[in-house]
Parts: C-alpha cells; sequence; structure tokens
C-alpha cells in the first residue's frame, strides 16, 4: 500500500510541475500588419480648384483628365481646364502632364496650349504636386505661367480619381 502511495504522489507532482512547464512554451504568433498605402493615379480624374493670378484676379475652374502609369513610378496624363476669374475673363487649356508618383505624392510638370477671353492664345508650362488624402481624392497645388500674356497662376484644388 506504501508503494502505491508514493506512485500516486510521484504521479501527482510530476503531474503538476509538467503543467507549468507545457504552459511556458505556449507561443502566440504577433499578428502581422501591413502599413503600405498606394494611391491607384491611374485612370480618369475630375476635380475642382481655385487660383490667383498675377492680373490680380482670382478664380474658380474644374479640371478633367486621365493618368497612365507608364512603369511603377513614372506617370504620364493629358487634363483640360476651364476657369473663370473675379475680373469677367475666361480660359480654356489643355495640357500633358509627365510626373514622378512616390507612394501617395505625385510630383509633375506640364506643358499645353490656351485660349482666353481676351482673345488671347497662350502656352501655359508649370509645376504641379498632389497628395492622396483618402482612397479615391487627392489635394492638388500647381504654379503655371502662361507664355503669352505673361500671367503667373498659382492653383489650389482637388481631383476625384474614378
Amino acid at each position: 500500500m506504501r508503494t502505491l502511495k508514493i506512485a500516486l504522489l510521484a504521479t501527482v507532482a510530476t503531474a503538476a510541475l509538467s503543467s507549468a512547464t507545457f504552459a511556458a512554451d505556449l507561443i502566440i504568433a504577433d499578428p502581422v500588419i501591413d502599413n503600405t498605402y498606394s494611391f491607384d493615379w491611374e485612370g480618369p480624374y475630375a476635380g475642382l480648384y481655385v487660383s490667383g493670378d498675377s492680373s490680380p484676379a482670382f478664380g474658380l475652374g474644374a479640371d478633367l483628365g486621365v493618368n497612365v502609369l507608364i512603369d511603377t513610378s513614372l506617370l504620364a496624363g493629358v487634363e483640360g481646364n476651364l476657369a473663370g476669374y473675379s475680373d469677367g475673363t475666361w480660359d480654356v487649356e489643355a495640357h500633358g502632364r509627365l510626373g514622378y508618383v512616390s507612394d501617395s505624392a505625385l510630383f509633375y510638370g506640364l506643358l499645353g496650349v490656351g485660349w482666353n477671353s481676351t482673345p488671347f492664345f497662350f502656352v501655359p508650362v508649370g509645376v504641379g504636386v498632389e497628395f492622396a488624402v483618402a482612397d479615391n481624392l487627392s489635394l492638388k497645388a500647381e504654379y503655371n505661367y502662361q507664355w503669352g500674356p505673361n500671367i503667373h497662376l498659382a492653383k489650389v484644388g482637388f481631383n476625384w480619381h474614378f
């Protein structure tokens, strides 16, 4: 009987001590969280902007365009703009864009043709930057020099990407 008690005590002690050992071996992997965000710059977009120029006048305009990624970071596109100004004038222009995409930012240059209500033909040359702020929404800031009437123009607005 004594042997049975010792064997039972040894079994209980082994079970009690080994359960702590098994608990220490429990491994829980940390969840993998992917924080990368990639905005899709390709495709059509439309937007609104406000502008100010060296005439001095301020304006409200709309743009419509389309972008194509040539490779992972080189973008080409075309855009058309129509704007009305506080001095009663208007202009319309079409230009090409060539830019560099860096995650949620787009840096670009532009060159095109335009016509305003004076009437005057001009060549817009400029640079701009767009930042993605939501799934389909970007904010943009742009500087144009209108070659011909020699007007410096600044634009700030947003684009909705389809």
